[in-house]
């Protein structure tokens, strides 16, 4: 009977070291398609093609509202400077376009959470 006990405790404890490291390790969310989509509305930019920039930004902006639905804080934070771009590219300043792409680009990136498990 002891070595039941015995068991299922050491069983237990695995389970929660488990569950200690996830809740502790970093956040990995993929944006690869939305980045690539993102590097293409760049080079449209510089190209000049205004039609292809939008049609890039609208694949974007509507990849991102579907991978929203995870209740991603990093698609909060880049989405505007897509949205904010697609407008500066309609009135024609792509330079600006392209510095908001790039903004967008780097908070794609996988950050690690600031957040360490409560006090």
């Amino acid at each position: 009977m002891y070595l039941i006990k015995l068991a299922s405790v050491f069983c237990l404890s695995l389970f929660l070291l488990g569950n200690i490291h996830a809740a502790g390790s970093t956040i990995n969310e993929d944006f690869s398609l939305v980045s690539s989509l993102a590097d293409d509305m760049v080079a449209w930019a510089k190209k000049g093609n205004k039609e292809a920039f939008l049609e890039s930004a609208d694949s974007a902006l509507k990849l991102s509202e579907a991978m929203r639905r995870d209740n991603s804080m990093a698609i909060d934070r880049f989405r505007p400077k897509l949205r904010a771009a697609k407008k500066a590219a309609k009135s024609g300043d792509f330079d600006k376009a392209i510095s908001l792409v790039e903004e967008a680009k780097t908070l794609m990136k996988p950050a690690k959470a600031s957040w360490d498990g409560g006090s």
